[in-house]
């Protein structure tokens, strides 16, 4: 029988996860910022009237327009990072592979689903323990969780709540118990609320949100990016990352004032 993983293991996980993430960057920067592509953008704003009318068809513009896609590009990855870290660590906790914890719908995606068949027995009861302590009307009948998270819940359209309700329909017919987590205590909206409770989501709000996934997960996943060992990690990825960018034909070519 396979154990519960420890908290370093789940550490080394979520890390792997992370530098794949930050690979993207490294990758994205070494062909945005190559000197074929450098070439390629100076070419086109050369060849636009407007832009060479108005003084912009120069080195440093193609390095400003540059910076500015993969500024865009680094925020749009960092939510991303963000918003799946709960998804990262339920994977690793879990021993599950990042196809097994990501459902999709359609285009609906869960943020973390678990299915019971794919623990180990230590594991599952870990689960049940966890759920049934925190939500009394849990059916330990059923097949695993679907797990929606939401850092503020102020939905101010119907469109968001149909995509709910719609994703706790799919969960209940694959026998998926629906779990809705919302960490904020100021921005639930009640009505929002009582509607996706018909639905069949359970709710859990503020600390019991918090204390619900501690205890599911084994780590405040608020904090994990504050681990030293985690820290570190980003650290270096990113000063790596800047040392590529600084160091590349596009920022060489166009970071000169002529």
């Amino acid at each position: 029988m396979s154990i519960s993983p420890s908290k370093s293991i789940i550490e080394q996980r979520f890390l792997d996860e992370l530098r794949h993430h930050l690979n993207g960057w490294r990758v994205k920067i070494e062909n945005d910022f190559s000197e074929q592509n450098y070439y390629s953008e100076l070419k086109q704003l050369q060849s636009d009237p407007v832009y060479s009318k108005f003084g912009l068809a120069i080195p440093e513009y193609v390095l400003v327009r540059l910076m500015g896609r993969i500024s865009i590009s680094i925020g749009r990855r960092l939510g991303e990072i963000y918003d799946k870290i709960p998804r990262i660590l339920a994977g690793a906790r879990f021993n599950l592979d990042r196809k097994d914890v990501v459902l999709k719908f359609g285009r609906l995606e869960l943020d973390i689903g678990i299915k019971r068949e794919l623990l180990n027995k230590i594991d599952d009861e870990h689960l049940l323990q966890v759920v049934s302590a925190r939500i009394k009307d849990f059916d330990d009948s059923v097949a695993g969780l679907g797990i929606e998270i939401r850092y503020n819940f102020n939905p101010n359209d119907s469109s968001r709540l149909r995509k709910d309700v719609t994703m706790a329909e799919k969960l209940q017919e694959r026998n998926l118990f629906p779990i809705y987590l919302i960490f904020s205590e100021i921005s639930p909206r009640q009505e929002a609320i009582e509607r996706l409770t018909r639905a069949g989501w359970s709710f859990l709000i503020g600390s019991e949100a918090e204390v619900f996934m501690l205890e599911l997960i084994g780590m405040n996943f608020a904090e994990i990016l504050d681990q030293p060992k985690i820290k570190a990690e980003i650290d270096m990825e990113i000063r790596s990352m800047m040392d590529t960018l600084l160091s590349s034909p596009a920022f060489q070519n166009g970071g000169r004032l002529t």
